[in-house]
């Protein structure tokens, strides 16, 4: 019985890092063509999660056949998981920032500072038994996600104009589950790091497997990444010549876009059409042919979009208008 638990556990744990790693590479891939930041951070993300799990695998292949020695409740390698730990927590934080457009630096920086920070000083303060150093190591992780949740959530609420509110909304869901997801992780944590006690020779393998790993995690993490892939695929579809029956997808996300574009950086309503047309591929001429104007009026239409977007060309307003979806 102990074998086959053995190989089904070797067999989960080399799939979950073949996923986190393919899932990473479609994110970049993805990020590539659209220039969507989201993508590259949830790639990170992805990437750093499979690095981790294969290191908790080499731990795993380097004790195979050896008794379960380790002192019960002890981290291995502390300072790698929090290294890991804080490669997994910024690229989320990151994927917030961007999209609820916050760019200063104290936000972008500061909190990632402040939990490795917080991090190194359970790390090395004495006086702190093993099972409560690895709780509040890895608890960290958690009190950080559901900050960056919590931010969305101020952000949401704060949001002054509909267009602003019903963009958040589309996404309520997504961190209303994620919320649930850390809350039930940190549950985890606590139970089997402070409650479970050292185990018998009789349930040792569920004990390796506990020690090591955090269930929970892995389900939350796995959202995330499918998260990340079915959002890659969407935008690389997206980029796909001549796809069949991708024009009603492209046209309605563009009109689902467009509101929140142009809120963001202040086009008039008719220059959000302009924009929409832009977007769906239409030259000047063609423009002014659907609004019966001049084509001196549409040139200086766009003149104005690309000033307010703080672009230069169409090819870059057409890039940051995906980066932004």
């Amino acid at each position: 019985m102990e074998v086959v638990l053995a190989t089904a556990t070797y067999l989960i744990a080399i799939c979950l890092v073949a996923v986190c790693v393919a899932s990473s590479f479609i994110s970049f891939a993805a990020y590539a063509v659209s220039r969507k930041k989201s993508l590259l951070y949830l790639g990170f993300f992805a990437l750093a999660y499979g690095i981790e799990q294969a290191w908790i695998l080499y731990n795993e292949f380097l004790t195979q056949n050896l008794p379960f020695d380790a002192e019960w409740g002890a981290m291995e390698d502390p300072f790698t998981h929090i290294v890991l730990g804080a490669a997994m927590c910024q690229p989320l934080w990151l994927v917030i920032l961007d999209y609820t457009n916050e760019k200063r630096k104290r936000w972008v920086y500061g909190p990632i500072a402040g939990f490795v920070t917080v991090s190194l000083f359970f790390y090395f303060i004495p006086g702190i038994d093993n099972a409560m150093r690895k709780w509040l190591l890895y608890s960290l992780r958690q009190f950080f996600w559901l900050g960056a949740s919590v931010f969305f959530w101020l952000k949401y609420l704060g949001a002054n104009s509909p267009v602003e509110k019903a963009r958040y909304r589309r996404k309520v869901p997504v961190v209303a589950a994620f919320m649930v997801l850390v809350l039930l992780v940190f549950l985890e944590d606590a139970i089997v790091m402070l409650f479970v006690s050292e185990p018998s020779i009789n349930n040792v393998f569920v004990a390796e497997f506990l020690y090591r790993r955090n269930v929970l995690e892995m389900v939350l993490s796995l959202c995330v990444v499918s998260y990340a892939t079915r959002s890659a695929v969407r935008a690389l579809e997206l980029k796909r010549a001549n796809a069949p029956a991708a024009t009603d997808v492209r046209e309605r996300q563009i009109q689902e876009t467009a509101p929140y574009f142009a809120q963001r950086y202040g086009l008039s309503s008719r220059e959000e059409e302009v924009l929409v047309l832009m977007v769906e591929g239409m030259d000047n001429q063609r423009i002014a042919q659907h609004f019966q104007v001049a084509i001196g009026t549409v040139k200086t239409h766009t003149h104005h979009i690309f000033k307010k977007a703080g672009v230069a060309n169409r090819t870059e307003l057409v890039e940051k208008f995906w980066s932004k979806f």
